[in-house]
């Protein structure tokens, strides 16, 4: 479907162009222009590369990535479960039925951004020519910021679909190449990690205000994302090098008191190192997902409560501070997003809350599990212990592995992220990424999960299909397929 991804590049690239703004938040169509007369000025690229960032939390394709992002990153992970306004796909993922009809395989919204990207990261430069107020620095810092942005998209493609077509040239026109295979794992990682290493000496540390810092990618971004890749591809003192550099930064974990309302009501924290935004009136997708309003489609399991948090209905005084009124409610009600205190909640108009992308918690975790790995035991229970008291966590969830035992730690830290981090789009990728550790030898961990909280009807199915490893990643959509003849369904999902 890369026709699309042309037609929405060219829609962007002709609205956006216009005064700069101090927000991508802010963009609105000012004036048209045709391509031959773009790239002229700073203004323009800046405006291009604020349109790759506007193209997160739009609507553009029939779905917001950040809504994209959430049910990637959670619905296999078996923490969210059904309710009354789950639709059709949502329940084929849940049964295990995944097909590729199913519009949770549409990566071009993906792809969309991507090539946004792709445009910045060709087209900007030709504005240092035309225009001389343009700083090289300021241009090399758009383009950083591009890569790390294209960087993140293909992140999340290559843990969802495994091997996916690697586009790096700007498309623009019908006269481009429209069809292409798909390139391996491996080849995907190294444009990623590339990326990123390019991005790293260019961009710069912080923006104009604090909710640019937050809302663009920056230094400190492209450490935590190059953590996060390092960490999928078993690179652990590499994953601990970038972690590191994140934790030098400026950033610090908000008081466990305040945590929903800096974290998720008011947004943009000292906790917070990339964070998508939305700003009244843009509303985000969580309210039609989590309230019952509308309709609501998505709780949390009970086990969540009772196995993740701990939480002992005959001593209701020890609750991990994270969990009731907080992530969730004793009813199984998903709260961070709609919440805003414990018993305030959110209007269809206030639904405005930004997706985290990282944050400072995040990231710690990423090192502790990076540490683990290379004999480094002890400091990584040490920022566990850090994170859990700050989360307030209840000794029925305390462990004690052994400081020379690698698995159990990271199995530790394993737990402390779905306690941390519940429902904020990392769980799946969590098991996924521990689970294929070493050829699969944690494997158990993504199939308890399935044993825990799997509909009954369908479990020995759904289990049967987690041991082939194959199927942990998505099929092709069927509407990419009939597009581009060199694309290939992926192995698990040919009749």
């Amino acid at each position: 479907m890369l026709k699309r991804y042309i037609s929405y590049t060219l829609l962007v690239l002709m609205t956006i162009v216009g005064s700069a703004c101090d927000s991508w938040l802010d963009l609105r169509p000012v004036n048209g222009v045709v391509k031959q007369d773009f790239w002229q000025t700073k203004e323009q690229v800046r405006s291009a590369l604020f349109g790759a960032y506007a193209s997160l939390n739009g609507n553009y394709r029939g779905y917001q990535l950040t809504e994209r992002m959430f049910l990637l990153g959670e619905l296999r992970g078996y923490m969210v479960a059904l309710n009354t306004g789950a639709n059709y796909n949502d329940t084929q993922i849940i049964f295990g039925n995944i097909q590729a009809t199913n519009p949770l395989a549409d990566w071009s919204g993906f792809y969309g951004t991507i090539n946004l990207c792709n445009n910045v990261i060709e087209n900007g430069p030709q504005a240092l020519e035309t225009d001389q107020t343009f700083q090289v620095e300021d241009l090399n810092n758009y383009v950083a910021e591009a890569r790390g942005l294209r960087a993140l998209m293909y992140f999340y493609l290559v843990r969802s679909f495994g091997e996916v077509p690697l586009v790096t040239d700007a498309i623009d026109s019908d006269e481009d190449e429209l069809t292409m295979p798909k390139s391996s794992q491996e080849e995907v990682l190294a444009q990623i990690l590339e990326d990123l290493d390019l991005a790293e000496g260019d961009i710069y540390e912080s923006h104009e205000t604090t909710a640019a810092s937050k809302g663009r990618m920056t230094k400190y971004a492209i450490n935590a994302l190059q953590a996060d890749v390092h960490l999928w591809m078993e690179n652990y003192e590499e994953a601990v090098v970038a972690a590191d550099k994140v934790l030098a930064g400026p950033y610090s974990l908000v008081e466990q008191e305040s945590w929903l309302r800096e974290l998720f009501v008011e947004g943009n924290s000292t906790e917070s190192i990339f964070e998508i935004q939305y700003e009244s009136p843009q509303n985000n997708a969580f309210f039609n997902m989590f309230s019952t309003v509308q309709g609501r489609r998505f709780l949390a399991y009970p086990s969540v409560l009772e196995d993740t948090y701990g939480f002992d209905i005959n001593f209701p005084e020890e609750i991990d501070a994270r969990s009731i009124d907080v992530t969730l409610k004793s009813s199984g009600e998903i709260w961070k997003y709609i919440g805003l205190g414990e018993t305030q909640r959110r209007q269809a108009t206030d639904s405005y809350a930004n997706w985290i992308v990282y944050r400072l918690a995040d990231v710690m975790l990423m090192k502790a599990e990076g540490l683990s790995q290379i004999g480094r035991g002890e400091e990584a229970l040490e920022i566990i212990q850090t994170i859990r008291e700050r989360g307030g966590a209840v000794e029925a969830t305390e462990e004690s592995p052994s400081a020379s035992s690698s698995n159990d730690i990271v199995r530790y830290v394993l737990a402390e992220r779905a306690r941390e981090l519940a429902f904020e789009g990392k769980r799946w990728f969590d098991l996924l990424r521990v689970s294929k550790m070493d050829n699969y030898s944690n494997l158990d961990l993504m199939l308890n999960a399935a044993i825990t909280n799997a509909p009954e009807t369908n479990l020995n199915s759904i289990l049967n299909q987690m041991r082939d490893t194959r199927s942990h990643y998505l099929p092709v959509y069927f509407l990419e397929l009939d597009a581009n003849p060199e694309l290939v369904q992926n192995p698990y999902y040919i009749q």
